[in-house]
């Protein structure tokens, strides 16, 4: 199972003012699925220090739920099954699932087999070890959701208590966008005045305060063509 890691330095003065102010490290995580779906918070913490490393691993859940895809909502999965890359998550008429070996390959698949509407998404255990949601889609009666993890965080701090699991419509502080794309570790800096830094590389953009986080976590699918030549290249 790949692990991966973030290691987030900050100076003294930097995390005394973070946490006389109550601020908390809050994570998100991108993926791949229909235009309609909705970024929930990853993670949040106040367990940061001067050398602060965040790890975790690829493992998922898919979930269910009859919460509304609404800014701010936070989605309760109502049902939800261990699932792997590959593998398809299966409704009945009546809201219980189960997972089957087939599905597409490097997506997690949620077939609804029912007439009845819900929202759909995928979690993945977080630094903390919880799994958490990731994203929220809806999932419309004898339809089929396919998401796709990738390998890119966005890191920011703020005062606002928000749980996990919530529905985010645009960063509430300036973040940092983190590709780990083809790598299993970053490391980068934050300090309270200058944001965050990561020198002149390509792999960490700087996001507003404000700005939407649709476009930047929920992205397009690619074709299955594209797909397939993403997966060869990571396994070579």
């Amino acid at each position: 199972m790949a692990e991966y890691s973030i290691t987030v330095e900050m100076d003294q003065n930097t995390v005394k003012a973070l946490k006389d102010s109550g601020y908390y490290m809050y994570g998100f995580k991108a993926v791949r699925g229909q235009s309609s779906g909705m970024p929930t918070v990853w993670f949040s913490s106040q367990n940061f220090l001067t050398d602060t490393t965040l790890t975790w691993e690829e493992n998922y859940q898919a979930y269910i739920s009859n919460d509304q895809i609404e800014s701010n909502v936070v989605i309760h999965a109502s049902a939800k099954a261990d699932i792997d890359l590959g593998q398809t998550m299966n409704v009945d008429n009546v809201g219980n699932v189960s997972v089957t070996g087939e599905g597409t390959a490097g997506a997690i698949s949620i077939m609804n087999n029912s007439t009845t509407q819900y929202t759909c998404g995928m979690s993945q255990q977080n630094p903390s070890g919880d799994y958490t949601t990731l994203c929220a889609f809806p999932l419309y009666g004898n339809g089929l959701d396919l998401i796709v993890p990738i390998e890119t965080v966005l890191l920011m701090f703020a005062t606002k208590p928000v749980k996990t699991a919530t529905v985010i419509a645009q960063a509430f502080a300036q973040g940092a966008l983190i590709d780990l794309t083809g790598v299993s570790s970053r490391s980068l800096t934050f300090d309270i005045n200058k944001g965050w830094d990561a020198s002149s590389a390509t792999w960490m953009k700087k996001i507003a305060a404000n700005s939407p986080l649709q476009p930047l976590l929920i992205l397009p699918q690619v074709s299955e063509s594209k797909a397939a030549r993403r997966l060869a290249a990571a396994a070579a």
